[in-house]
């Protein structure tokens, strides 16, 4: 049948009319003519390959799923978190923490991570002595820092060094009396962070307190010095904006 479709077509274009040699040839037009298709249609299935080896396939898709142009979890942007810790320090004092903090972050070269970071907590450090006859009640009620932090990140995990600005409450109850005083030092530490999530990340660090010795005056003008440095070994989970 398509031999026959085949002829036909080239009677119309020019066979007919000729003479009977002419039409012998019938056989080597129809193979010339099946080639002729055979070839076109071999360039055809063939022109998605030619055309990758010219200009190259597409790029892959980077193995983790970033996407292109991306080396691995994104650090940048604002956080925002709660955390838990407990603190130990001077008199003995001693007491859960529960705090939030909040950040921000930007990468710097492929993995190195600088930003600042704040916090402020309730304390329940407390400490009691006594002082002859007299019981002495230590108490820091609050505190607070503002630090700059510097991290390298090993994919989703980043260990850091912050430093920075502290703040606190001292306060003292004796001889019938209490002294209530803010006091500001500075804060010191190192922790590890983690990305869960491209939203959720946690943290644990410690961090060290220091605000020197405070003199509070009780009583009929009795001073009594007072310390609260203190260590906090804490824990945070925080949602990435």
């Amino acid at each position: 049948m398509v031999n026959e479709i085949l002829w036909s077509l080239a009677v119309h274009t020019g066979l007919r009319g000729e003479s009977p040699d002419q039409r012998s040839t019938k056989g080597r037009i129809m193979s010339r003519i099946r080639f002729a298709l055979l070839a076109t249609a071999g360039l055809v299935a063939a022109g998605p390959c030619l055309a990758a080896d010219m200009y190259g396939a597409p790029p892959a898709q980077p193995y983790g799923g970033y996407g292109s142009g991306s080396s691995g979890p994104n650090w940048n942007g604002l956080h925002l978190g709660a955390q838990i810790g407990h603190g130990w320090g001077s008199n003995g004092l001693d007491g859960t923490q529960l705090g939030v903090y909040a950040g921000v972050n930007t990468m710097i070269g492929s993995n190195v991570v600088a930003g600042v970071e704040g916090d402020l907590n309730v304390s329940g450090q407390t400490a009691q002595r006594l002082v002859g006859p007299n019981l002495y009640k230590y108490n820091s009620g609050w505190n607070a820092s503002i630090r700059p932090r510097v991290g390298v990140a090993f994919d989703r995990v980043m260990p850091y060094a912050t430093a920075g600005i502290a703040f606190a409450d001292d306060s003292l109850k004796a001889l019938g009396t209490s002294s209530a005083k803010t006091k500001i030092g500075y804060a010191v530490g190192a922790g590890l962070e983690a990305q869960v999530t491209d939203r959720i990340s946690v943290k644990g660090e410690l961090v060290r307190l220091g605000f020197g010795r405070t003199t509070h005056i009780v009583g009929a003008g009795v001073p009594a010095a007072s310390s609260i440095n203190s260590n906090v070994l804490r824990a945070g989970v925080a949602y990435r904006f």
